[in-house]
């Protein structure tokens, strides 16, 4: 989750403001503190620590260093009452062009919600986007906040698509078993290309709109053999991979990532559409196998939340939801343009 601000300044002192760092930027800390400090991934902790660590220069070195780690590209709004910032939203662009603009960071203080704070600093995002020939809002909502996923609708946003991460504490006394008729065999390293085709393969054409897939990511060249064998050799990580063919098509595959650099070892998986609901509970349990000779960490597994078979077998196996999260869109050129 992306904890930035940054905006315009304004002689107003109260309602909707353009967030202006020299003023704000430590309300905003305390605020993203306030509503999002259980959530926050690394990532995001880290950031809000640099941002209370930059509002702690004062007004004038904490306005400037803000904006000079920013730039041109993050705008924000903030609710401002009796000098106080009660509500935040955050606006960046997506990509150069401004085509996109990315909203995150919603939030208004537990004590002075269902006053609509939320939906005028929306408003306000959103009219912001329109000014600056945006085409698309994209925002992320976790599943469960019914509350803002209303409001979102209500502001024209419609579903994309839903990612997550499903998190193991500990690995069960039996392992669960892999089905042999599955074929699952061991992936080489040249076997990269089929594995970009099959992340191509598995994933909706909105999801791709959403977040397109990075072919470096896959990509195994001598660099990163070279890594992977040094992995192995100091025991520092280790990355096995698995996968199912039908002749020279890559049906379905699981990675798993088992490593004392973090506290917790990674499992991914993919299936084609026209393949699921066969392979899933083999990849599941594949992966948990290899990750038994890891040391005992947490697993995490990143996977689509709108693969329910999947889905299923991340359960059946223990697996529990840790993060769910739903990307929306808004159609800003649309909506103007019916104005």
């Amino acid at each position: 989750m992306a904890v930035f601000a940054l905006g315009r300044s304004s002689q107003a002192q109260e309602g909707v403001l353009p967030f202006d760092p020299r003023h704000h930027l430590r309300g905003v800390a305390e605020l993203v503190s306030e509503v999002f400090g259980d959530d926050l991934d690394a990532v995001g902790r880290e950031t809000l620590r640099e941002m209370q660590m930059v509002s702690r220069l004062g007004p004038f070195l904490g306005g400037m260093l803000s904006m000079g780690l920013l730039g041109e590209f993050v705008y924000g709004f903030v609710w401002v009452e009796r000098g106080q910032v009660i509500g935040n939203v955050t606006l960046q662009r997506a990509d150069f062009d401004g085509a996109r603009w990315r909203i995150s960071n919603v939030a208004v203080a537990r004590a002075h919600r269902r006053r609509g704070i939320g939906r005028a600093l929306l408003q306000a995002a959103l009219d912001e986007i329109a000014d600056r020939g945006g085409g698309w809002a994209v925002l992320q909502v976790r599943i469960e906040n019914q509350a803002a996923y209303r409001l979102y609708r209500q502001l024209g946003f419609s579903d994309v698509c839903r990612d997550g991460a499903w998190r193991l504490p500990v690995l069960p006394p039996r392992l669960p078993q892999v089905n042999p008729n599955a074929g699952l065999r061991p992936l080489a390293a040249a076997d990269w290309m089929p594995r970009l085709e099959l992340a191509h393969a598995s994933r909706s054409q909105l999801a791709h709109w959403a977040e397109t897939i990075n072919p470096a990511s896959y990509e195994v060249g001598l660099g990163r053999l070279l890594g992977e064998a040094l992995g192995r050799l100091t025991g520092l990580y280790r990355i096995e991979r698995w996968g199912a063919w039908d002749g020279e098509r890559l049906l379905a595959a699981v990675e798993t990532i088992a490593g004392s650099l973090h506290e917790y070892h990674r499992l991914r998986f993919a299936v084609r559409p026209e393949a699921r609901g066969g392979l899933e509970n083999a990849l599941v349990a594949k992966g948990l196998q290899a990750l038994a000779r890891a040391p005992a960490f947490p697993i995490i597994a990143e996977h689509s939340g709108d693969h329910a078979a999947g889905v299923a077998a991340l359960e059946a196996a223990g697996f529990r939801a840790q993060r769910v999260l739903l990307t929306m869109r808004h159609n800003v050129e649309s909506a103007a343009g019916a104005v």
